[in-house]
């Protein structure tokens, strides 16, 4: 037996854990990216349907005022249009409406 034969084999099981250590970082820190991965993959449907949803409110909510625009200018048309014709009805009668301003 070698004088250092304990000690040389004392440094090859140190090298051996050293390089399992280092196998075994690697592998969590490829574990880590793939979870990574895998969660992005995963979840990315859920993000882009919540910002689908977020634009589809925004959307209906700008379409429901301009229609609310719409039927008030549109009321607001009828209103005088009808005036109008009353007004002319009167005239046709020999009558008018009397306004007062205030």
């Amino acid at each position: 037996m070698k004088p250092d034969f304990l000690i040389q084999k004392r440094v090859a099981q140190d090298n051996a854990l050293a390089q399992c250590a280092a196998y075994s970082q690697q592998m969590k820190s490829i574990a880590q990216n793939t979870g990574w991965f895998e969660s992005k993959v995963k979840y990315s449907f859920n993000d882009g349907e919540k910002r689908s949803e977020a634009f589809i409110k925004q959307e209906m909510d700008c379409a429901n005022s301009e229609l609310k625009t719409r039927r008030k200018t549109r009321l607001k048309l009828l209103y005088e249009n009808e005036a109008r014709a009353y007004e002319e009805e009167l005239g046709r009668l020999g009558l008018a409406i009397q306004r007062m301003n205030f």
